[in-house]
């Protein structure tokens, strides 16, 4: 592990909790917690889940639950609306049904009972301490036990289609596009594609990625197919072996342990993911991916 790199990111990693926690009145926008922690925008969402365990709103609502908690125990409440609506719900009904799912509890037990039961999420690594205003984070940490090499790809060449769904019915594409390329005589390279979204942060109808084929074509492609080239770059890529609903996994551990002990900084380009073999006639245990993660370029010597 790489102490410095590691500290490095525990840092900014705070930067980011003391900005939510500091604006628990109001919605923190994505790109102002990217802005207080210097991480990249485009992977905000993803890095800030990877390495809490939690989302940035679902940091928020936990935190303006643990703040309203501590009022209730320690400051003269006589009306509990007016925590509720401090904490941002809109009735002391619905506070209390998030407070109760949030640790157990009506309100009014909790102000009695003792020790007072703990909120959060068994996958939090952020703790709050309401009363001192204060946040502290449990980076993950240990040996990552999977491969990574880092890379430059040139400049690709490709036809894709942008999808919008879940990224396991990205298939109809890939059969458009092989398809399109046959009809035009086209000899298609690499199949791959690009991940925009996290899946676990957002709603699967609602995840974006690119089918792509690489592929040289002057014929002009439809209107549901893009030829454009990909932009060269520096990527880590890890190779998974195995069905592919495992490569959600293997990105939260890219994410969450090798980024924050590598040295490196993902930069504001989309993840990539290459398959090596295709299901078609690949047993699940056997496809090979590869999965790219985007760097930035590396600083002159």
């Amino acid at each position: 592990m790489r102490s410095v790199t590691v500290e490095s990111c525990y840092r900014r990693l705070v930067r980011a909790l003391e900005f939510v926690a500091g604006r628990l009145d109001r919605p923190c926008t994505v790109e102002e917690v990217a802005a207080a922690a210097a991480f990249s925008r485009f992977h905000c969402r993803r890095m800030f889940r990877a390495m809490t365990g939690e989302s940035i709103a679902g940091l928020a609502r936990r935190l303006r639950l643990e703040r309203a908690a501590w009022r209730l125990r320690h400051e003269s409440v006589d009306d509990v609306t007016d925590v509720a609506l401090d904490a941002g719900y809109g009735s002391a009904e619905a506070f209390s049904r998030a407070f109760r799912r949030g640790c157990g509890m009506s309100p009014g037990q909790y102000r009695t009972t003792w020790p007072p039961p703990e909120f959060g999420s068994p996958v939090s690594r952020v703790r709050y301490y309401p009363g001192e205003e204060r946040v502290e984070v449990d980076l993950p940490s240990g040996e990552i036990n999977m491969d990574v090499r880092i890379e430059t790809i040139d400049e690709i060449e490709v036809a894709r289609i942008r999808h919008v769904g879940p990224y396991n019915e990205v298939g109809r594409c890939f059969e458009r596009l092989f398809e399109w390329a046959t009809s035009v005589g086209g000899r298609p390279g690499r199949v791959f594609s690009l991940s925009y979204d996290d899946p676990d942060t957002n709603a699967p109808e609602s995840l974006r990625s690119d089918a792509c084929l690489e592929l040289h074509s002057d014929v002009a492609p439809p209107p549901d197919i893009t030829v454009d080239t990909l932009a060269a770059g520096r990527y880590a890529i890890h190779t998974h072996r195995g069905p592919y609903d495992g490569i959600a996994e293997a990105y939260r551990r890219l994410f969450s342990v090798w980024l924050p002990q590598s040295g490196e900084e993902i930069d504001d380009r989309p993840c990539m993911e290459v398959f090596l073999n295709s299901p078609l006639d690949t047993p699940p245990a056997e496809l090979v991916t590869e999965l790219c993660l985007p760097l930035r370029r590396a600083p002159e010597a």
